[in-house]
């Protein structure tokens, strides 16, 4: 029954991912398409702005749904706010690393971020299912 539980989340956390980098991807092209110039560089922006999305969620995902059952609750708990603090401060050190270290064109990494913050957010009127 626990692995029942915690299965059921890393499904639900990987196609949340999927949806994420479908998303991404589809923007990505489209900058590209958009800059036939530099178009190659808007599209690695927008891979690192939704990148820095996606490899914080999936360490939440991996932390949070790392213990499951009744049993284990104060563990869940524990698990998913330590996740969770993970989850932002790998964000914000990713988007910062993104926008100060690197030459990407800011638009694109700022919209790569939001387009998979909106599909985060989204996720559960995609996903689940109304009963």
């Amino acid at each position: 029954m626990n692995k029942t539980l915690t299965a059921n989340g890393k499904q639900l956390a990987a196609k949340l991912i999927r949806a994420q980098g479908g998303a991404i991807f589809l923007l990505a092209c489209v900058f590209s398409l958009v800059q036939p110039i530099a178009g190659y560089t808007y599209f690695w922006g927008v891979v690192g702005g939704g990148m820095a999305v996606m490899i914080p969620t999936a360490l939440f995902a991996w932390r949070a749904f790392a213990q499951g059952g009744a049993r284990a609750a104060k563990q869940i708990v524990s698990n998913f706010f330590a996740g969770e603090a993970l989850k932002i401060s790998f964000a914000v050190a990713l988007l910062i690393g993104l926008l100060v270290f690197t030459t990407l064109p800011h638009s694109a990494v700022v919209s790569g971020y939001i387009t998979a913050l909106f599909v985060q957010w989204l996720a559960p009127i995609l996903f689940l299912k109304s009963t």
